[in-house]
């Protein structure tokens, strides 16, 4: 359990040739220990996902020795920024008092949108390549779209997903006006070159409309909301003393994080919950979007393709689809295209 673990991890401590400050030393070693621990006992899981039921379908084109080098970059990306983060963390609690949660919430804000600049240039490019767009009519026809659109876009690229997978995808990311559009290069093998504009339309719609920075505001004010009640978890000698932790002058802060972390755990389900559905709405107007812009044959075509070739599920029960996904069943999003395309007509 938690104490279990946290008492190795500060017997770890006490073994090191270096001491500056326990109780950030020991949650450190704590963090590193557990998601050693996750990391071994989801191998099988992940092994089997990967070169059983992925290869069954026909998805996977991975191999073993890919497969380790991806892990052993994960665990090297661990090692580099799990320290300073969960220091800050453990300091900020440690010292913020009533303020806590407005500091820890302003930490994970700037940390956030810190990750997001570094991870298209610094971190995805360890695990793939990304290369420009080739010259020719796909390009041009994205860059008029993009233009139309008054879309800041600064740079195009392929990405190599096939050595990986046989799904395909495409997406955009970018703070401020230096904006970059991903195709996998598995999309260009399975799709025209009207349907990758028609998916990219569609994409577009998402940052026309703003939906990235509506979902990112959301889910800041919702984490905002939840760490206000963090204080009540931290004061409770009755829900530390359950997990162990029986000395009240060894209640670790990061172990009080978790705590509070689990107890969110049924509010998080419905908070899940309505995210999907505002997600869902936003991939509805998406398309919408992309039908306004005279795609709509093609992105519904585009969206048969990229479901046939991903073997998606074509129709899902609603309750059950609203419940566990962010996008809706491909038949109500080709009955909505069909439906605005008539509109337009």
């Amino acid at each position: 359990g938690l104490h279990s673990l946290w008492t190795y991890s500060t017997d770890l401590n006490e073994k090191l040739p270096f001491s500056w400050d326990h109780e950030i030393q020991s949650s450190i070693l704590f963090t590193l220990v557990y998601a050693l621990a996750t990391t071994i006992t989801s191998q099988p899981f992940s092994l089997y996902g990967t070169f059983v039921l992925e290869e069954k379908h026909g998805f996977n084109k991975s191999t073993l020795k890919l497969y380790l080098t991806d892990l052993l970059k994960g665990a090297g990306l661990l090692l580099v920024l799990a320290p300073p983060l969960i220091a800050a963390i453990v300091k900020i609690l440690r010292i913020a008092g009533p303020y806590v949660a407005l500091y820890l919430w302003g930490f994970i804000l700037v940390f956030n949108l810190f990750f997001m600049m570094i991870y298209p240039n610094v971190i995805a490019p360890l695990f793939n390549k990304y290369s420009p767009l080739e010259e020719g009519r796909l390009k041009k026809k994205i860059e008029s779209l993009a233009e139309k659109q008054k879309f800041p876009l600064k740079k195009l690229f392929v990405v190599d997903n096939s050595k990986r997978s046989k799904h395909s995808n495409a997406y955009m990311y970018g703070l401020g006006r230096e904006k970059r559009i991903v195709l996998f290069d598995t999309l260009l093998k399975q799709c025209t070159e009207d349907e990758i504009v028609a998916v990219l339309a569609h994409e577009l719609g998402h940052w026309k409309l703003s939906h990235t920075p509506i979902l990112f505001c959301a889910s800041m004010t919702v984490l905002l909301l939840q760490l206000l009640t963090y204080t009540f978890c931290t004061n409770s000698t009755g829900l530390f003393e359950s997990f162990g932790f029986k000395d009240h002058d060894a209640r670790p802060h990061l172990i009080g994080l978790i705590l509070f972390q689990y107890l969110m755990n049924p509010v998080d389900v419905v908070i899940s919950f309505l995210f999907n559905m505002l997600s869902r709405k936003f991939e509805f107007q998406a398309d919408r979007f992309g039908v306004e812009q005279g795609f709509g044959k093609e992105l519904k075509t585009g969206l048969i393709v990229l479901h046939k070739e991903n073997k998606s599920s074509f129709n899902l029960d609603r309750l059950y689809s609203i419940f566990h996904f962010s996008h809706p069943p491909l038949i109500e999003r080709l009955r909505a295209i069909d439906a605005e395309s008539k509109k337009l007509k």
